[in-house]
């Protein structure tokens, strides 16, 4: 309500409406109660006007919902009645029908604006000059009424208005006051009505979604969130504030800082700034999931920051299929080492620990087998050279199946010695035993003796080509090693 403003038409010998004090606060008292415990607000507000009507003798007691305010006209809807006896009700006659009133008579568009700025008013109906007011009063047959305007968000939402048909009164004071409560409780009742249809709204995106609803006021830094974030967070949901530190430290510290660099950049950007980015929240323990956080930065109108507001979605299982997508495009699909893409990946993401060094190597001869028992053998011992090769590898080396039979391996933290011991080993397990494979048609698997040539080079250099210029190091080497007579092991000159 903004304030108690108000413009009486009454001279000031009318007599005002008899109040009984005890009995207006007990139909208070009882309306409210209806408004807080009725399964829905509108069943309180009927029993609301219910307690009004007998405690002040009116013959109506009405409520009118602004719907539409226009440069014209006003819409509005007879949307709550109550009535003394049948003779007085209006409802059937407004039931199901908008109706507008035009607001190019200067006298409503006069009261229009009053309502608007909150004011009351009061009006006997044989003392008012003559008028579209007047007019419309005389032909509901209403001797006074009083009227105060309803408030929701700042605006004029309704009116809260009394009639009385029999009885040419005051309703100044007392009455109006009694009148401005019962609007306020009303105001309330409606406030609560959409507090709780946001929060069904919201709990039930959480379900449907699966992602959790929050908002953090810049100006105290309290935290409100969805009843199901709450829970997953392993809160209560009666928790009456989260701290926003706890919550912070819930984030992957790498996530935090790339939040707090987004947050940066946009409180400098005017009007409401969002960003999204991929977070990994940890909910239980020790278990990161992965999210992502859409969020929105919103300032006032001096361009303060002054609230950050957002859902938090969970991505896991989209993270899940990105991240078998990206495995599948960076593995060899026959022997499940990486392919060039994943050495490029690797290259960039993968461990920073210097030196590194690549060993190129290449299966001696290995179209003969091919040639003599065909590709799909070729295959099969090919995935079982990967699978010896691996046992000599730390988890840390990368095994890269370039194309054809010729493979890589990528190793950092060696010294140049210790790298030339670990492509001996891989030679001497490659050569130490003949490979066995099942094939098809036969009965004893087929049994074969291979051979590998190896070339090393360490990377010399750290920028866009350092891995072109490793790889042409290392073939060089693997180039010579084949022609220094195969199953060898050749270091690129000067490492």
């Amino acid at each position: 309500m903004h304030g108690n403003t108000q413009r009486s038409s009454l001279p000031t010998e009318a007599a005002p409406v008899p109040l009984d004090a005890e009995a207006c606060l007990a139909a208070l008292t009882r309306g409210s109660t209806a408004l807080m415990t009725m399964e829905h607000w509108t069943d309180g507000v009927g029993q609301l006007l219910a307690e009004l009507g007998p405690v002040t003798g009116a013959s109506r007691v009405w409520i009118l919902q602004v719907v539409e305010m226009r440069l014209d006209k006003v819409v509005q809807d007879y949307v709550f009645e109550w009535a003394a006896s049948e003779r007085y009700q209006l409802l059937d006659y407004y039931r199901g029908r908008l109706f507008a009133t035009s607001r190019d008579e200067p006298e409503y568009q006069q009261l229009v604006a009053e309502r608007q700025r909150g004011w009351r008013h009061d009006f006997c109906t044989p003392r008012l000059p003559e008028g579209p007011i007047r007019r419309h009063l005389e032909s509901q047959e209403t001797l006074s009424m009083a009227t105060v305007p309803i408030f929701v968000d700042g605006r004029w939402w309704g009116t809260l208005g009394v009639d009385d048909c029999e009885r040419g009164v005051s309703w100044e004071g007392a009455g109006l006051d009694l009148l401005e409560a019962a609007a306020r409780m009303v105001t309330a009742a409606l406030y609560r009505y959409q507090l709780n249809h946001r929060s069904r709204q919201v709990e039930l995106f959480h379900k449907v979604a699966d992602c959790g609803v929050w908002e953090v006021s810049l100006r105290n830094g309290r935290v409100w969130c969805s009843q199901g974030l709450k829970l997953a967070l392993g809160y209560p949901e009666s928790y009456p504030r989260l701290p926003l530190r706890r919550l912070a430290a819930r984030l992957h510290p790498e996530d935090r800082a790339a939040i707090w660099s987004r947050l940066r950049a946009a409180r400098h950007t005017p009007g409401h700034a969002q960003f999204r980015l991929d977070i990994r929240v940890r909910f239980s323990r020790d278990t990161w999931s992965w999210y992502e956080i859409i969020a929105e930065l919103e300032h006032n109108e001096q361009g303060t920051p002054v609230a950050l507001a957002g859902v938090l979605v969970d991505i896991g299982r989209r993270k899940h299929e990105e991240e078998q997508a990206q495995a599948a495009s960076e593995c060899d699909a026959l022997t499940g080492a990486l392919n060039r893409r994943g050495l490029d990946r690797w290259m960039a993401e993968g461990p920073v620990a210097s030196p590194r060094h690549l060993i190129l190597l290449d299966i001696d001869h290995f179209k003969r087998i091919n040639d003599t028992y065909g590709h799909l053998v070729g295959d099969a011992f090919l995935s079982c050279l990967v699978d010896r090769l691996a046992q000599e590898l730390r988890p840390e080396d990368c095994l890269v199946r370039l194309g054809g039979e010729e493979f890589g391996v990528l190793a950092t933290s060696m010294q140049d010695r210790q790298v030339m011991s670990l492509a001996e080993r891989l030679r001497r397990r490659v050569a130490e035993a003949p490979f066995c494979v099942k094939v098809p048609g036969q009965g004893a698997p087929l049994s074969v003796g291979m051979t590998i040539s190896l070339g090393v080079a360490r990377q010399s250099r750290d920028d866009a080509d350092a891995l072109g210029q490793l790889m042409a190091e290392a073939d060089e080497a693997l180039y010579a090693a084949k022609h220094a007579g195969r199953n060898v092991v050749v270091a690129f000159p000067g490492h």
